[in-house]
């Protein structure tokens, strides 16, 4: 089985790369990286939806990669308690939001197997970042978490039949003035999910 890991930016990948010692492989379109013991593609796709698409239809199309993983962080729309800043969890499932043009009104739910020892969210996928308290309070009756990419990553995988698993950490809870608090965050939460992260990779190829 070969695995692909998919993150949007580099910030959130440099963890998981440093930690798994993958090799660059690719540049362009995207960088890609390669690990050999377990096989496993590691893509950095850029922000928003289309990029992710495309980079998550490479891993499958001209990688071969069965099992798509879905890694990164994250805003909290919701508050309750397990949805502070640096926890992490496990993806059950995810939409684009309110419904409308090009947009489907279902989401997918996730039927991979990882992370089952971890709380669960819905995420949201937007077009635009969140860092203002209308757009959250909006967005937080479509669920729990928002991104830029996700919802994208599982439709495509969804097309394919291949299965998916999401994990996120989050960095703040996308209201009014947390853009510092994202950047204050990512490195730290980005190394809590690439421990996860690994974890999930090893517990899946000795399974």
């Amino acid at each position: 089985i070969m695995i692909g890991i998919l993150y949007a930016t580099h910030q959130e990948a440099d963890s998981y790369l440093v930690f798994s010692g993958a090799e660059k492989v690719a540049s362009e379109p995207f960088a890609l990286f390669r690990l050999k013991t377990p096989p496993v593609m590691v893509a950095v796709s850029g922000m928003g939806k289309v990029s992710a698409a495309l980079a998550t239809q490479m891993l499958i199309r001209e990688q071969n990669c069965d099992r798509i993983l879905n890694a990164g962080v994250c805003g909290a729309l919701a508050d309750r308690v397990g949805l502070e800043p640096g926890k992490i969890l496990r993806i059950s499932t995810v939409s684009e939001g309110p419904p409308g043009p090009g947009i489907p009104s279902e989401g997918i739910g996730c039927a991979g197997d990882l992370w089952q020892d971890l709380p669960t969210a819905h995420l949201v996928t937007v077009e635009q970042t969140v860092f203002n308290q209308t757009d959250r309070q909006r967005l937080a009756s479509w669920g729990d978490l928002v991104d830029m990419e996700r919802a994208v990553v599982a439709r495509v995988a969804h097309l394919y039949s291949i299965p998916w698993d999401m994990i996120k950490g989050i960095t703040d809870t996308a209201g009014d003035g947390e853009r510092t608090a994202l950047y204050r965050n990512i490195e730290t939460v980005s190394e809590a999910v690439a421990e996860q992260l690994n974890n999930g990779i090893l517990s899946h190829v000795t399974s």
